[in-house]
């Protein structure tokens, strides 16, 4: 073979590679546009917290939480993690067993769907439990950072947070078992965390209107209650409003993402699209 004609061939392969995965790409429609929203996002994402720290070195907007930029922060990011595994535990556990061709074999035994996710979700919490609680402990000694914890608090609070969020991820896994990829529940809820939940800045530099719409969001009352059981030792009465907000939230999640996981198995099961992934 000429060089010409094996590099006709090799340019000739890599179109059609190419050609793959943009079909490949273009058949998952809904994650293509929630990539690029996402895009979007992240950037208003840094506009405000760009617009929060630019007031320097001060920053009151904090004094609720003892002040500190970098404990604002770092709880703010280990939040994150477990609102990473509640959203997306249940959906990695089914794309698991998927791939190694054993979710249909687990499903003819006497394991409901809902006690098999339920135990793998458990393994995920317990891990991201111990992960944040070793990088809080080496930040606060490493940093000297000034910390006056509730333990009790934040025990509760960390979990009607997670039995909030999961209610929402078990909806985004009953609809990745149809979808097989670009669940928008999940997705809208991980960008709109990020966005006005007060992770990297407080939610009073949001406009009015997506202040408004923070509050209704069970991540945004969870985030605020952790900060105050973690940097003020707050009392579980003083944050009484936020559990009963998480509480109700999580009343209304979990049954309806039940029902979403079995309405999805449901349906792939009838399609015979059970196993594809």
């Amino acid at each position: 073979m000429s060089s010409s004609t094996w590099l006709e061939a090799a340019m000739y392969k890599g179109y059609l590679f190419i050609k793959r995965g943009i079909v490949t790409m273009l058949s998952y429609r809904t994650a293509l546009v929630l990539g690029i929203v996402g895009s979007f996002i992240g950037l208003l994402q840094f506009s405000f917290m760009g617009r929060f720290l630019t007031e320097g070195n001060s920053f009151p907007a904090l004094n609720a939480y003892g002040g500190n930029l970098l404990a604002y922060l770092i709880i703010g990011t280990a939040f994150t993690s477990f609102v990473g595994v509640s959203l997306g535990s249940f959906q990695n556990t089914i794309r698991s067993e998927q791939q190694m061709g054993t979710l249909e074999y687990l499903l003819i035994t006497n394991t409901k769907l809902e006690l098999l996710l339920s135990y793998s979700g458990l393994v995920s919490f317990l891990g991201t439990l111990l992960n944040v609680t070793l990088l809080l402990l080496v930040v606060i000694f490493v940093f000297d950072i000034p910390m006056e914890v509730n333990l009790a608090g934040a025990a509760v609070c960390i979990l009607l947070t997670i039995t909030s969020l999961s209610g929402i991820g078990l909806m985004g896994a009953g609809i990745i078992m149809v979808t097989k990829v670009g669940d928008p529940v999940t997705w809208i809820f991980t960008t709109l965390t990020g966005l006005l939940s007060g992770v990297l800045f407080p939610v009073e530099y949001l406009p009015g209107a997506l202040k408004a719409i923070s509050m209704l969001l069970p991540t945004t009352h969870a985030l605020h209650a952790l900060r105050l059981t973690l940097t003020q030792n707050a009392s579980i009465e003083q944050i009484s409003s936020q559990l009963l907000f998480l509480l109700i939230a999580s009343a209304i999640t979990v049954p309806l993402g039940f029902f979403s996981i079995r309405a999805g198995f449901n349906k792939a099961r009838r399609d015979g699209t059970l196993a594809h992934y």
